[in-house]
């Protein structure tokens, strides 16, 4: 009895128990932590944010202070179609973000998520100069209601595929429990 009313004394005061992991993301649906050494941003929703596209529902940073700043960046927006048809129209978006910068995507393939979730995991170059293009790789997958994109991204030539694909290892998905509604 001692331990749970000081467990609530310590959350009523502003202070995380020991076994809350603030680099964790949860969700019904979805669960994510970077390796240590990321921070996590924190995101404030934009009440202007269109409530039917993407919506950032996490983001990290790594060696914010050096020359080669990477970023983690998960993404859900309301998805009841199936996963191939999510990647596409994911591409399609990726492709119309801005006519001053160009997009290609050089890498897709289908793959699984460590709980073997099925994925398609893409590498991505944008940029408007040589020097300038910045190098995604992303997780794209769906829960059954939400199409979901893992972003793993910086300057192009800074990181490799092992890279991201070490930093996203922890991802997994399950299909969205019906009787929950997805948040947003």
């Amino acid at each position: 009895m001692a331990f749970t009313l000081m467990n609530v004394a310590l959350l009523s005061a502003g202070i995380a128990r020991a076994d809350t992991d603030v680099l964790s993301f949860d969700d019904p649906g979805m669960h994510f932590r970077p390796p240590d050494g990321w921070i996590r941003v924190i995101i404030n929703r934009s009440p202007d944010a269109d409530p039917h596209g993407p919506e950032i529902v996490a983001a990290y940073v790594n060696n914010a202070n050096k020359m080669d700043p990477r970023q983690i960046v998960i993404t859900v927006e309301p998805w009841d179609g199936d996963l191939n048809a999510f990647e596409a129209s994911h591409e399609s978006d990726l492709r119309n973000q801005g006519k001053e910068q160009s997009t290609f995507v050089d890498k897709k393939e289908l793959t699984k998520l460590s709980n073997g979730m099925p994925a398609f995991f893409m590498r991505v170059n944008q940029g408007n100069s040589a020097g300038q293009f910045l190098r995604s790789f992303q997780y794209i997958v769906i829960d059954k209601q939400r199409g979901i994109v893992a972003s793993y991204q910086g300057r192009a030539g800074q990181f490799d595929e092992k890279d991201a694909k070490t930093a996203l290892a922890s991802l997994y998905v399950v299909v969205y429990p019906k009787e929950w509604k997805p948040g947003r």
